[in-house]
């Protein structure tokens, strides 16, 4: 975290925001209270993933298993095998302590999106045993 003075903020704003890039700018003031100054996305980023974090603890927590704290979360697990179910379970499992310790969630958020989106996927028709390996060389097809 970088930090200004309101007035360098005032002077300056844009090389001031443009260390928003980096991460969140603290902006100190002399007669009031320090501002932060944080792009819409990280905030918008930090806040969804403390949201999962939290529903999969306080999920963990009353049930005592990871796998059935999912399952009573996020109903299209009912997709997934026996097989993908437990990864998911063991991918939340070792993500979501550590991102809540530190406070740091863009791991997390991307591992279940990955899994949301596979049961997204399984949801349209596709498969796991479907070939992965047909978008490999394109080819030419008359338009429909």
């Amino acid at each position: 975290m970088s930090v200004a003075t309101f007035t360098e903020f005032l002077r300056s704003p844009k090389q001031v925001v443009a260390r928003t890039d980096v991460g969140a700018v603290r902006i100190t003031r002399r007669q009031g209270r320090d501002l932060m100054l944080v792009r819409a996305d990280e905030m918008e980023s930090q806040q969804e993933g403390l949201a999962l974090a939290s529903r999969i603890m306080r999920a963990k927590l009353s049930t005592g298993d990871m796998l059935a704290a999912l399952a009573s979360l996020f109903s299209w697990m009912s997709l997934f095998d026996q097989d993908e179910q437990a990864q998911f379970a063991t991918d939340m499992e070792r993500l979501v302590w550590p991102a809540a310790e530190l406070g740091r969630y863009g791991e997390l958020l991307r591992e279940f999106h990955r899994w949301e989106g596979t049961a997204q996927a399984y949801a349209d028709g596709f498969s796991s045993t479907m070939p992965t390996d047909w978008l490999a060389e394109p080819t030419d097809v008359p338009r429909p």
